[in-house]
């Protein structure tokens, strides 16, 4: 199964219409906090909020949703699944949450009530609903655990099913229905996430969504959008730009296509969370559309771990079969003495020790141990392997040498951007200007170092592959708020004139054309401009910055990274301008510093807004949350760190 472009587009346009999903679940954790039809945050203590009356497991916003939902609710065995099954299920299974049982049975009811679901489609192709729902025999001989969750799950809904007064449907060969439509849900549900860090339950959406393959270079990504009430079909009221294309499936898995092109999935899910799917690059009419299913900023071998332990495929992308490998994996992979030799075959360097004590600190950090403790761990492995002036003779017997562009590098600057951030929140509780507001200060210029030199990284990347926009517009907005929470933390004749300064610096580029439909070129030029612009004022305050840092006192820049090698990157500056602005003496902290923190923190933010209305759509909570930093409603309190792409790796629809 895939998808292709009806029809030649520009970069930023959608492709389709905001698609209704077949089945949705809140997480567990989000069961009494939000409404469970259309997902939107019950106001606390409201006398309209509305409950089941025969399990009081699922809440509602308003009588629209409840009428919506109680009927699938209680016919599909969930309703018996929260009074009478879920008390007898294992405590482990309880502890890893049920949206994944109960949107399989809220699906197999949608799909039987509609006909979308037959015993040939199961057999033969093992698809359900036009759902994929191959490879699960490979998933439960390889892995114990999935094993596991899949038996007892389909034995849960098979007996929650049972106490309803409706049919019960089984398969030939002792393959019941409820096994392959838990496994659909596994392979073909989406995260959804409708605010910055909350991902509040799944949804499985049909064919006009979950055709869409898999690419390590995607060419679209996509959003949710809350349902508006009282509307009818709202399901491809847009004209989609791309079909289908398929050989040799069952009959019901066109059926499945045709009665979602029919407009009829409103009735599925009325109020569920929609799912739109917008470009992000030029797409020629009949080219391939692709999304990504999972975290880019891997190794090949790493990527296919990823795709084979959750969909049991394995990738042939090109980014995958390119040879020789593509410049930005050269860059993640190879050691820093082969940087300036690009066209070679580099071997992937020996990292396994530093990636094992990286881990070991970023989970005893993200477990509640002591945050500094997680910064000085990694900082010292920092320190002992990255790169400092390519000289032969220091890099004699060394097994590996790390450059600031290295994958093991990406992963400790989020670690250490977030644990930094995390620990000047936690002086920031207390008074400025109360003892602890050096450390603050401190700290806060460490946050503001790593987020910067992340969003400059990121960006080298993006320059040469767009398919990391979305990874960048994370990373920017977390330097702008690590920027601004350093400005916070300056005390005294600083602070009063950071308060009153006027920015010397011209404006940050904006886009000159309309966001819904970008030519290729004007977004590059754009980027370029946010990029010299990040790249003049990082020269006046990454000195400062990173001071006390020996690990970052290495790093000759964090945008242009042409200091590296010219095989790596072309400068845009010219040699003398490098040298002069290179030259500024990094102490006492000037007055033109100072104005450099703020521009820089307003370029970056106003730099993410571009991004993700380009990525997005000028509706987004990364927008949203953009707006509030740069109007100062902000309460910082969030990350901020792109570290929730790393722990909110949306799992995406397996063909």
């Amino acid at each position: 199964m895939e998808m292709r472009a009806r029809e030649s587009v520009n970069m930023s346009e959608d492709l389709t219409g905001a698609i209704a999903p077949y089945a949705t679940a809140l997480h567990d954790v989000f069961l009494h906090s939000h409404c469970s039809s259309c997902f939107s945050k019950l106001p606390p203590q409201s006398p309209y909020t509305m409950s089941c009356t025969m399990c009081c497991s699922v809440r509602y916003c308003c009588s629209e949703c409840l009428s919506s939902d109680s009927l699938v609710h209680s016919s599909s065995g969930e309703c018996c699944f929260f009074m009478d099954h879920l008390k007898r299920a294992s405590p482990n299974y309880v502890t890893e949450g049920t949206s994944d049982l109960r949107a399989a049975l809220r699906l197999l009811y949608v799909l039987e009530m509609h006909d979308l679901v037959s015993s040939d489609s199961i057999s033969q192709y093992s698809r359900i609903g036009g759902l994929s729902a191959s490879g699960i025999e490979e998933a439960q001989e390889e892995d114990e655990e999935i094993a596991e969750r899949i038996l007892e799950g389909s034995l849960l809904m098979s007996s929650s099913r049972k106490s309803r007064a409706l049919s019960y449907v089984s398969l030939p060969d002792g393959v019941k229905v409820e096994r392959m439509a838990l496994w659909a849900v596994i392979t073909n549900s989406v995260e959804v996430q409708l605010s910055e860090g909350l991902v509040m339950g799944i949804a499985v959406y049909g064919p006009s969504f979950s055709w869409f393959n898999h690419s390590c270079f995607p060419n679209a990504s996509y959003r949710f959008v809350l349902a508006p009430k009282n509307e009818n079909c709202i399901s491809h009221q847009s004209k989609s730009c791309v079909v289908p294309a398929s050989k040799g499936v069952a009959a019901d898995v066109w059926h499945a296509w045709q009665y979602e092109e029919a407009d009829c999935t409103n009735a599925l899910c009325k109020y569920g969370p929609r799912v739109i799917v917008r470009c992000t690059k030029p797409i020629n009419k009949g080219d391939e559309v692709c999304i990504t299913y999972i975290d880019l900023l891997q190794t090949k071998e790493a990527r296919h771990s990823d795709l084979w332990l959750k969909y049991k495929f394995i990738c042939s992308c090109n980014r995958c079969i390119s040879l020789p490998e593509p410049y930005v994996d050269l860059l993640l992979n190879c050691d820093a003495r082969d940087l300036n030799k690009p066209e070679d075959a580099v071997a992937a360097p020996t990292v396994k020790d530093l990636d094992d004590g990286l881990q070991q600190a970023i989970s005893e950090y993200s477990s509640g141990e002591d945050a500094k403790a997680c910064c000085d761990m990694i900082e010292s492995m920092l320190s002992e392997n990255l790169m400092r002036d390519l000289q032969k003779g220091e890099l004699s017997g060394r097994k590996h040498i790390l450059h600031p562009l290295h994958r093991v590098c990406f992963t400790a600057y989020i670690a250490l951007a977030s644990a930094y951030r995390f620990r000047a929140l936690s002086y920031k509780t207390g008074s400025l200007y109360g003892e602890k507001s050096d450390d603050l200060f401190r700290v806060a210029k460490a946050a503001a170092a790593y987020s910067l030199l992340l969003a400059g990284a990121m960006n080298h990347l993006f320059l040469s592959e767009c398919s990391f926009m979305m990874a960048l517009s994370h990373f920017l907005i977390g330097a702008g708020q690590s920027l601004f929470l350093l400005v916070e933390s300056m005390k005294g004749e600083m602070r009063q004139f950071l308060s009153e300064a006027k920015f010397t610096f011209p404006s940050c580029p904006e886009s000159s054309v309309k966001l819904d439909s970008v030519k290729y070129n004007d977004f590059r030029s754009t980027c370029e401009g946010f990029r010299k612009r990040m790249l003049l004022l990082s020269f006046h305050c990454w000195s400062f910055l990173v001071q006390g840092l020996p690990c970052l006192e290495k790093i000759k820049n964090p945008i242009d990274f042409s200091w590296l090698g010219k095989a790596i990157s072309p400068s845009l500056l010219s040699e003398e301008d490098y040298a002069n602005l290179s030259a500024h003496n990094p102490t006492p902290f000037t007055k033109e510093q100072k104005e450099c923190i703020l521009s820089l923190a307003i370029c970056c933010v106003t730099y993410c807004k571009y991004l993700t209305s380009i990525c997005y759509g000028p509706q987004h909570y990364l927008i949203d949350h953009a707006k509030d930093i740069l109007e100062g409603n902000d309460t910082l309190s969030h990350d901020g760190t792109g570290n929730d792409l790393q722990v909110v790796t949306p799992s995406v629809p397996y063909r």
